[in-house]
């Protein structure tokens, strides 16, 4: 089963071997006496969160394993600490309380359960006194730095292996506490460089400033985290998800999932999204399927892909027109700064700017141009831009569509692929303000001809749905015609000829009548 809501772990997940490998030698290194820490770098929604969390799973008993995604507390203040020790005791005490230590808010319930812990007896008297009186604790710096020892004094306690892993933790690189201010990353540092018995992991998608945190002279971690990249699926493993998630009754085909992964790449994210689309339409699966799951799912307003491309774009640019200008500039094609100065009558010194702000969503290349880092992204955002409505046609559509999606682009509409395993006659809605017209498409010269089952089930779909409609000859030299379907002649079937090409799209959408929508 596809699953887009949660971590995915155990049965559902796959691939990263090398990753688990690396994780797996980190925490027998520690085992054995030693400690190496681990940074992961990976996008947002490559995995990294379910590769830290299925590590745990497998490693099961031979360590104890905490996870926080710093994320899931935001905005992001001291308190996230606390949460972190307080995750560290729920995996060192949970078992033996027979109960979630997290999952209990009143103070008092969790001491008494904390108290209740044959383990927790055989702590030193000041460090279950700490640990009884965590909820009460004012985070001033001091208390912070008590804290932060917590992991290694639980550790050589109960002589237990621990490992804290820390999801995003780029988004700690601001925080500070106490007057005066104290960062927060000199004084983790400081303590965890003395720690024997803990190991620490760090995750983050804002690869630049990771990069930065463990490999500048000038950060405090300089020199103490290797490296491991968490990259989009391999090609096989990206087949893999998309064929062995189908739910059942509506397989997808390895032939289709190498289509999908030839499109949106090996983001598993994105594909357990496709997957969840696929497995909402008729089956059996096809190329038509596949057009529609991904022109709902990233060329659609409420497309879930498209949405979480808009909050990333959001977060990116904020109100910013020019940033955005130069997203979108470089969605069409990649370019570098005297490009973007040409292009959008900037200055050197702000092109260099903005290109700086923009941070990990681009990314420059052997060249020294500059391009978007995800070319999924890259296509929405083009297709988001003025202009771009041809763009999903680009991407699922044959030649014939592409010509007419570019010729309907032109004009001004939007555009939506019409499955005809679901939707009916037509292979694509044109759509111009709020008027929705069927299109058929033909890849032919002039005359067209259409069985009279065909043009009958078309008239019909039109007036059920309220539509107007038309067809549309795409010849092999690019040159598309549209037609007018009420110049049809019947005769053995229907036929249109260039006598019914219509001259002025928009004025005929504008002169002809609204046709009634069946009750």
């Amino acid at each position: 089963m596809y699953q887009t809501t949660l971590p995915v772990v155990g049965a559902g997940f796959r691939g990263r071997d090398e990753q688990l490998a690396r994780i797996v030698r980190a925490v027998e290194k520690l085992r054995a006496g030693g400690s190496e820490w681990l940074a992961l770098l990976g996008s947002r929604k490559v995995g990294k969160t379910s590769l830290l969390l299925e590590a745990s799973r497998r490693l099961g008993d031979r360590v104890v394993f905490a996870v926080l995604d710093v994320l899931d507390h935001v905005p992001v203040t001291a308190e996230v600490i606390r949460l972190l020790v307080l995750r560290v005791v729920e995996r060192v005490f949970a078992r033996d309380c027979g109960q979630s230590l997290e999952a209990t808010i009143d103070p008092a319930s969790y001491r008494a359960a904390l108290a209740g812990s044959a383990r927790f007896a055989r702590l030193p008297g000041d460090l279950r006194q700490l640990l009884l009186g965590l909820h009460d604790l004012h985070l001033t710096a001091s208390a912070l730095a008590v804290l932060i020892q917590i992991p290694e004094r639980l550790a050589e306690a109960l002589d237990l292996p621990i490992v804290v892993a820390i999801d995003e933790f780029q988004e700690l690189a601001d925080l500070r506490v106490g007057r005066p201010a104290h960062d927060v990353l000199p004084m983790l540092r400081s303590a965890w460089q003395k720690h024997r018995r803990v190991a620490y992991v760090i995750s983050g998608s804002a690869r630049r400033l990771m990069i930065d945190l463990v490999a500048s002279p000038r950060s405090p971690f300089f020199g103490h985290f290797a490296l491991l990249e968490v990259d989009a699926f391999a090609q096989a493993d990206a087949i893999a998800l998309l064929v062995e998630g189908a739910v059942p009754g509506h397989a997808v085909s390895r032939q289709l999932a190498a289509r999908a992964v030839a499109i949106i790449g090996g983001n598993p994210f994105y594909l357990q999204l496709l997957g969840e689309q696929l497995a909402g339409l008729a089956s059996p699966l096809d190329e038509g399927a596949l057009k529609e799951a991904l022109s709902r799912l990233l060329f659609h307003r409420t497309g879930r892909l498209a949405m979480f491309f808009e909050a990333e774009l959001a977060r990116v640019v904020g109100r910013s027109a020019q940033a955005l200008a130069i997203l979108e500039q470089l969605a069409r094609a990649p370019g570098r700064p005297a490009d973007l100065q040409a292009a959008l009558r900037l200055s050197s010194s702000s092109a260099v700017n903005y290109l700086a702000r923009l941070g990990d969503v681009i990314r420059r290349r052997a060249d020294d141009r500059y391009e978007l880092t995800d070319p999924v992204m890259a296509l929405w955002l083009t297709w988001r831009a003025p202009g771009g409505a041809a763009v999903p046609m680009t991407v699922v559509g044959d030649e014939g569509e592409r010509d007419v999606a570019r010729a309907l682009a032109d004009l001004g509409f939007e555009l939506v692929y019409q499955s005809k395993a679901s939707r009916g006659a037509f292979d694509l809605l044109a759509i111009r303000a709020g008027v929705m017209v069927g299109v058929q498409v033909k890849r032919s010269a002039l005359p067209l001809h259409f069985t009279a089952a065909a043009w009958n089930r078309m008239e019909a779909e039109a007036r059920r749905l309220g539509w107007r409609w038309i067809a549309t000859a795409a010849s092999r030299e690019g040159v598309v015609t549209f037609l007018d379907p009420a110049h049809g002649r019947r005769r053995k079937g229907v036929g249109l000829s260039s006598s019914s090409a219509i001259v002025n799209l928009l004025a005929w959408i504008d002169d002809a009548s609204p046709p009634r929508r069946r009750r």
